[in-house]
This record gives C-alpha cells, structure tokens and sequence, in this order.
C-alpha cells in the first residue's frame, strides 16, 4: 500500500515540476536585424505573438544582431521588430511543423510610433535546414477526398512515397484483411522501417512496426513527413518520419460535426449472392475546442466513431441433402467399409444410419444447406462487424495523452480511444 503511495507521489511530483516541453508540432523563427547601410543593431527587442492565442515570446538581439525563437508551436505568428529611434518593423510568419523561417529585417531611422510592415513569399530554396520533405497541410487535410478519413492515404501520394507492396501485413491488400491500409513506403523502403510519431511522441506499432494510432481527419492540423536527411531528435530509421501533428484549441470557439452513412438498401445486389447482403456503415463524429482562460489556457476534444455490419458473400461446397444422410450414391468415388477385411464396398455407395457416428451426425448438421442445384455449391454469408471509436482533447502547452484499442482474434472489431490535455508547467503523455 505504502509504496504504491509513494510512487504515485513521486509521479505527481515530477508532472508538476517538470520544465517546459512540447510534444505538438514546432517551429523555429530566425533572423537577423541591420540597419539601411547594412550594419548590424544589437539590443532590438523581437517579439513572436501566436495570432490564435495571442501567446507572446519576447527577446533581444545578439551582438551580431541575430536573434532566434525554438520551439514555436505551429501557426500563424506577427513579428514584432523594435528598437528607440528606429521605425518598428512588423511582418506575419505563417509557421509549419519543422519549419526555420528566416525573417531578416531592415531598420529605418524614424520614431517609435511608425510602423514598416513587411510581406514577402517564402524563399524557393531553404538554406536554414538541409531536411528534405513535405509538409500536408490543415487545408488539405480537412478538404481533400481522403477514402474512408485515413491520413495514411494521404500520406501516400507524397513525393517518393507509396503504399508498399501488394499483400504485405500492412497496407490492408491482402483478401481476407478488413482493415485499412497503414502501409507506406518512403524511397522504396519496407513499409515497416518508418518511425511515426504523433504530436513529435512515439507512435509505433509493435507487433508489426506500422502506425499505432491514426487521429481523426477532424483532429489533425497537418502532417510533416521528412524523407531524407533527418534531423538528429528524429533520426534512427530507413525510411521516413512521419509526425501527425494534432490541432489546439485557440481564442475562439470552433467546432465540427459528420457522419458518412451506407445501407444495402442503396446496392444493388452482388453476382454470386442469392439474396442482398446485409450492409450497415455509419462513420461519424464531431470536435470542439476553444478557450478556457482567454490568452492562457485552451482545449480541444474529437469523437469519431465506425460501425460496420456487412455479410460477405461466400461459394463453399457442403454435402447434399442425400449426403447428409450417408447416401453417397451420386459420387462414382467407390465407399469402403473401414471395419472388415478385405475392403468391402458399402452396397450402392450408400452407409447405413446405424453406421454413422452421432457425433459426426451433430457436426454435419452444422453445414448450411444448399442452395443451388448440383453436387455441392452453397452462397453463404459471412458477417464481419468493425467499431472504431476514438477520442481527442488538448489545453495548450502540457499534453496528456490516452489511448487505448481492442482487438478481438477472429473478428477485426475494434475500439480506440484517444485524448491529450495540456498546462504552461510541464509534459505527461499515457498511452493504454
């Protein structure tokens, strides 16, 4: 009793106290500040403000009038340039996962209250990094036609990337799988030699080494996937790295709400099926976030969930209705008696009833009956249900994250549930 009391102290302890970190996507802002001759102004006060939160960070210029900001959180920021008796210098900085942007500013004497706003588009070749990728971002995610709302769809269609080869464990190709794809190969690797992360946090399958947890479409803000040349926290794989980076709550209320519906009363029925398959598919769900201390504190929660009931249509052979009862006689295959010496043949083919194992009785009476005429060919359905559900939810800057997922042995059916919360004091994730 003590010592579980004390360890959970001990893990209280340490989530509170822990120094700042962020497990969501991040940015790096860079620049440096000169004057209109070209020499450099050390002291200029640089200030990154979030434009969803408002969330400001603030510092000075170097010596050599660098300055830099690590570990922004995606968005879209105002830079702020000042510095007495120069004008102030602003500019808007849209800032992606992984991204080093440079903005470099140019200073003109003038007073404090005026303002030079800069634009520009963003440069054609990166000289801040070295890291070849690509970046999915919030507005093709949420507007692009992704089957079935799997990102790893979307995935797939990046430069050098594809979905693996055919019937592999992973990409849901093979013909009695039922679940979706979570294959992708980057530069002709093994589809299972990719590190997936969500959120920057381990996001691997052990079993077979592919994605653990796919987020709904409606939580995600976009998704970076590098290719080559990684950097040295992501590094350690063949293939790619691919981090689904979720969304977070800002000043605003926003909100979100689906459902994609199948009925077999909309199908036509199937060539090798007697009668209409059973076919119920709901896909459905919603999401909200926004603030709960305006300027300090936000949440964000998603729920989706996937019903599946549909009958597989199945050609199998099973005994006929004579067979059943021990009268073989339509085979030309001659039946022995196994119990004399030497082999007899059973008289017209056919086993007398008293010869015939209950047991074996009761497990012939298990086989469907025909339904086409013939020797042996039955239309059977096989029913396979299929559940997903998950759940999302976010305050900034401290992210918990739970998941969990069943997986029955015979059946894919299958729940997941998903959810992260977040603080200004530290880092705890969970996944179950």
């Amino acid at each position: 009793m003590y010592p579980v009391r004390s360890s959970f102290g001990a893990v209280l302890l340490l989530f509170f106290s822990a120094t700042l970190a962020f497990a969501q996507g991040t940015g790096d802002i860079v620049g440096r500040v000169t004057d209109t001759s070209g020499g450099v102004l050390p002291g200029v006060t640089v200030t990154a403000q979030n434009e969803a939160t408002k969330i400001a960070r603030t510092t000075i210029t170097s010596e050599t009038g660098d300055y830099t900001f690590t570990l922004l959180p995606i968005g879209t920021y105002t830079v702020k340039i000042e510095l007495a008796g120069f004008q102030t210098v602003s500019s808007r900085v849209e800032l992606a996962t992984g991204d080093r942007a440079r903005l470099d500013a140019r200073m003109q004497v003038g007073t404090v209250q005026e303002t030079v706003v800069v634009t520009g588009d963003a440069p054609l070749l990166e000289t801040d990094t070295s890291t070849v990728g690509a970046l999915i971002n919030e507005k093709t995610v949420q507007d692009a036609p992704i089957p079935g709302r799997n990102i790893i769809r979307m995935v797939q269609m990046i430069p050098g990337a594809s979905e693996g080869a055919l019937s592999s464990l992973a990409n849901g190709t093979r013909p009695d799988e039922r679940r979706q794809t979570s294959s992708v190969s980057i530069n002709g690797v093994n589809d299972v030699l990719n590190n997936q992360l969500v959120d920057g946090m381990d996001n691997n399958e052990r079993t077979i080494g592919t994605v653990g947890i796919k987020p709904s479409i409606d939580a995600i803000a976009e998704v970076k996937v590098q290719t080559n040349v990684y950097t040295a926290e992501t590094g350690r794989t063949l293939g790619g790295i691919i981090n689904i980076i979720t969304k977070s709550g800002s000043n605003q209320f926003h909100g979100t709400a689906f459902e994609f519906a199948r009925n077999d009363r909309f199908d036509s029925r199937l060539f090798f099926a007697t009668t209409k398959p059973i076919m119920r598919q709901q896909q459905f769900g919603g999401s909200l976030g926004g603030p709960i201390k305006t300027n300090k504190t936000f949440f964000f929660a998603d729920y989706e969930g996937y019903r599946q009931t549909q009958g597989v249509p199945v050609v199998i052979t099973v005994p006929t209705l004579k067979m059943r009862n021990g009268d073989f006689s339509q085979l030309s295959q001659i039946i022995y008696d196994p119990t004399r010496t030497p082999r007899t043949p059973f008289p017209g083919n056919i086993i007398p009833a008293d010869r015939i194992n209950p047991i074996a009785k009761t497990y012939v009476q298990m086989y469907p009956l025909p339904t086409a005429p013939g020797l042996a060919i039955l239309l059977c359905y096989r029913t396979n249900l299929r559940r997903l559900e998950s759940i999302a939810c976010q305050r900034k800057k401290l992210t918990c994250l739970y998941g969990a997922r069943k997986l029955p042995a015979c059946v894919p059916n299958y729940s997941l549930l998903w959810g992260s919360v977040c603080s200004d004091t530290g880092f705890l994730s969970l996944v179950v």
